[in-house]
């Protein structure tokens, strides 16, 4: 015999699992999975809904659509970055930021791009885009100008993850090095003369570069102002 606490438990479960039983949080899971596997090229709501075992429809059902869908994957990779505290430094709440997005892109190469496309992914980002814009707030950033700089932060941190795991950001090659030092050198001499140094660059450091020159350049601006 079914008790009372049962019941009310198997109607919560399938209050939250949609048609068929799925729960959304399931395929989603199971959508970043595949993704990982076979990349965005090859990657389908068709197959997707055999890797869950129903109709692809019964899938988009929670989404509304594909780019719903999307969305959601990419939240479900928000969710993954770690809290950063307030009692930080506003640098330090940045460099930590930026470093747990590389992590991400790192652990999730194919499924890290789609964060380029929502101005927010859900629920999972509002939280971190709070703590930014208190950071630009306390790096003296004007509330006329943050939205605009909050944006610039984070494209900035999202393609350069995305550079490096898409092979832009990384050593040269030795054809490429050779293809520079060929070059008049009348017209390229400084080019010719690093054409080398490309064989040494390390990713991270490129990585970290570019957000050092965007903290420097944030507590740049906010000095001007202040003088």
């Amino acid at each position: 015999m079914t008790s009372t606490a049962d019941t009310k438990s198997n109607t919560k479960t399938r209050a939250s699992s949609g048609p068929r039983g799925l729960a959304k949080q399931v395929i989603v899971e199971t959508a970043v999975g595949l993704m990982e596997e076979v990349g965005e090229a090859a990657f389908s709501v068709r197959k997707l809904g055999d890797r869950v075992g129903c109709d692809p429809m019964a899938i988009l059902y929670h989404f509304k659509n594909k780019d719903g869908m999307y969305r959601a994957m990419a939240d479900a990779l928000v969710a993954k970055l770690s809290p950063v505290g307030h009692d930080l430094a506003w640098q330090d709440r940045l460099r930590t930021h930026a470093r747990d997005h590389r992590a991400l892109a790192l652990r999730y190469p194919n499924t890290f791009p789609l964060l380029q496309r929502f101005l927010n992914t859900g629920v999972a980002d509002f939280p971190h885009i709070e703590m930014v814009h208190c950071a630009l707030a306390d790096a003296g950033v004007s509330d006329a100008e943050a939205p605009a700089v909050c944006l610039a932060w984070y494209a900035g941190v999202i393609g350069l993850c995305t550079a490096e795991i898409s092979g832009l950001v990384r050593p040269a090659r030795q054809s490429e090095v050779v293809e520079m030092e060929e070059l008049p050198s009348a017209e390229f001499p400084v080019l010719r003369k690093l054409a080398r140094s490309y064989l040494a660059v390390e990713t991270e450091n490129v990585f970290e570069i570019a957000n050092e020159l965007f903290i420097e350049g944030l507590g740049s601006r906010a000095g001007c102002r202040s003088n």
